[in-house]
């Protein structure tokens, strides 16, 4: 079994971004906004592959970190060599805790899950801060962040803010 520490973290890419009601189109992946979004975001994936990025970890999260984990699965085929890891914050009724998860996002999430190769869940149950330190390890065990940020408070400013405060190149496509 793989575990955290054995990831290269200087070949690795992490995802922080928002929910789907503050993304292009909120969220629909059918409205033209949402597909510039995705086409831009596959497009700096690769260009992180180029880069010599093998490892590409996700916050587990409806909305931008589902949206760019479903773009690295895309390109598996084509770049058989990339892994893909899951850090879920926890496990136990993980589907409930927020309204994001409609049954359309719960459904992607699953079939991620499915196609990752590696997956933790940082503690069985919901805790105060246990977002917080989902996103410290995202930071901790990659060398880049692929973000979108809209500038707003919440959590993918914690994890910007974070990545800037350890070197981490960072870019955000909003």
């Amino acid at each position: 079994m793989v575990s955290l520490k054995e990831i290269d973290s200087a070949h690795a890419v992490s995802f922080s971004g928002h929910r789907p009601d503050r993304l292009p189109g909120n969220g629909d992946p059918n409205e033209p906004e949402t597909q510039i979004l995705t086409t831009v975001l596959q497009q700096k994936i690769i260009a992180a592959i180029n880069r010599g990025m093998t490892a590409f970890i996700h916050g587990c999260m409806a909305g931008f970190d589902i949206y760019a984990i479903e773009q690295v699965i895309a390109l598996k085929q084509q770049y058989p060599h990339i892994k893909i890891i899951s850090v879920a914050p926890y496990s136990a009724h993980f589907f409930t805790k927020e309204k994001c998860w409609t049954p359309e996002w719960e459904n992607r999430a699953r079939e991620v899950f499915h196609q990752h190769d590696f997956g933790v869940s940082l503690s069985e149950h919901y805790r105060r801060g246990i977002y917080f330190e989902r996103n410290d390890v995202l930071i901790d065990y990659s060398s880049e962040l692929i973000c979108y940020w809209d500038g707003g408070k919440g959590g993918t400013k914690y994890t910007i803010d974070r990545a800037n405060s350890k070197g981490l190149s960072v870019f955000n496509l909003f």
